[in-house]
């Protein structure tokens, strides 16, 4: 089996427009350019609920068990995720022949793929963007007695894999606590930003105002200060942080300080997600009992374009997960010379350089806040320039690529290297 030209079969549960779906695709888009041939296998797909790339047909997309329950009288969704994951990796292994059957497997986010293929003496690559039982919130007895087969079948499964891969040496520490039975090496592939997304902003040839960007914003003066959060509607993603800092903001901020100035919630939303849809609304009512109305504005769901939009015409980003595993919007703003907000926990202190790209808070409103106001007392061009140049210095595509490159070739070799 030669190196050039693999036919490598991509497993995700849902190919949505969440973080994990943006580092398997800018995975398969590497892997492309290196004239390796991609297929995705997933439970669940929505050309209307997508990236730019799974849209134009970029890749081949072939969709298994979406007739499976997602959950139980909106319970289990984990146990569904798995049988849901494990009905498609049968019916793909069992089904799936012909020249074109895949040399390698990349899995991502549920590894219960993992095992079937190795019974099936595949090769496979487990990428862990973070250890799945640590997703899921405490609870009772019964809770504890039904995640601990799903937790067990976690643990081996992604122990079964050839290669292991985490996005950020803070996942990779999380890796080693969470599986310490796990005694494979692990490496750091870290993210880097969308060929597509790269493309979207090179072809910018003027930044447009705020105004002409948010329609809800007005005001057409030149020293607007426009705080913008990316991140999908969901709990773990703390989008009332944001919230909360505004309303700390306004009393740190003089009258005409406060005039000026406006925060943009930008996020993917599916709206079938019942809980993209509740976060959603939960936001919403916050804004509305603090009066806020008129300084925050929500977005659903935009485009690469007007994303690239956005992140030209904000000030600073917002970045507000806690313990974010490695975070790539941050670097987005990067891209196009943004100072960013972030948690001082997680992947972002790996990307932000605290007072040189941008601040690192504690996890409070009034941390950020206070951040927020050293923006809009500040000169923020030296930070973004600090902030493309530490971008153009560790985490480049080439570098991706070349890491990627190491991989493949690993992965291929595996069982000459351990013989």
């Amino acid at each position: 089996m030669s190196e050039n030209g693999l036919k490598i079969a991509f497993i995700h549960p849902d190919l949505g427009i969440g973080g994990a779906e943006r580092l398997v695709l800018d995975v398969a888009a590497a892997l492309k350019r290196q004239n390796h041939k991609i297929l995705f296998v997933t439970n669940h797909f929505d050309k209307s609920h997508a990236f730019e790339e799974l849209k134009r047909g970029e890749f081949a997309v072939e969709v298994y068990g979406d007739w499976l329950p997602r959950s139980i009288l909106g319970k289990c969704q984990a146990l569904c995720a798995y049988l849901r994951m494990l009905y498609l990796t049968l019916v793909f292994v069992l089904f799936f022949k012909g020249p074109d059957q895949p040399d390698l497997y990349f899995i991502d986010l549920i590894p219960i793929a993992i095992p079937i293929l190795k019974l099936a003496k595949q090769k496979v690559i487990y990428y862990c963007h973070h250890p799945d039982l640590l997703a899921s919130p405490p609870g009772g007895v019964l809770k504890k007695l039904y995640r601990k087969p799903i937790d067990w079948l976690e643990l081996k499964s992604t122990a079964l894999s050839d290669i292991i891969l985490v996005n950020s040496n803070y996942t990779a520490e999380i890796f080693r606590k969470t599986f310490p039975q796990i005694e494979k090496p692990i490496q750091i592939l870290y993210p880097t930003i969308a060929h597509s997304f790269q493309r979207s902003v090179q072809k910018v040839t003027r930044r447009k105002h705020i105004h002409e960007v948010v329609k809800e914003i007005t005001s057409k003066r030149d020293d607007l200060i426009v705080f913008l959060s990316v991140n999908r509607f969901h709990p773990a993603k703390r989008l009332d942080f944001a919230v909360d800092a505004m309303e700390k903001l306004k009393s740190l901020s003089t009258d005409s300080e406060w005039e000026k100035t406006y925060c943009v919630l930008a996020g993917g939303f599916d709206p079938i997600n019942r809980t993209n849809a509740a976060t959603f609304e939960k936001l919403s009512q916050l804004t509305k009992s603090k009066s806020l109305e008129e300084k925050i504005i929500f977005l659903k769901s935009p485009s690469d374009s007007v994303k690239v939009d956005l992140l030209n015409s904000c000030t600073a980003l917002l970045y507000t997960p806690l313990k974010e595993h490695f975070g790539i919007v941050p670097l987005e703003a990067m891209l196009v010379s943004k100072p960013v907000i972030a948690m001082n926990s997680g992947g972002p202190r790996e990307t932000v350089d605290h007072g040189i790209t941008g601040y690192l808070c504690e996890p409070t409103a009034q941390s950020m806040a206070e951040f927020m106001h050293r923006i809009i007392k500040g000169s923020v061009k030296d930070m973004g320039v600090n902030g493309r140049k530490k971008l153009d210095q560790s985490f480049t595509p080439q570098k991706f690529a070349n890491c990627l490159r190491s991989v493949i070739n690993e992965a291929v070799n595996f069982d000459k290297k351990r013989n």
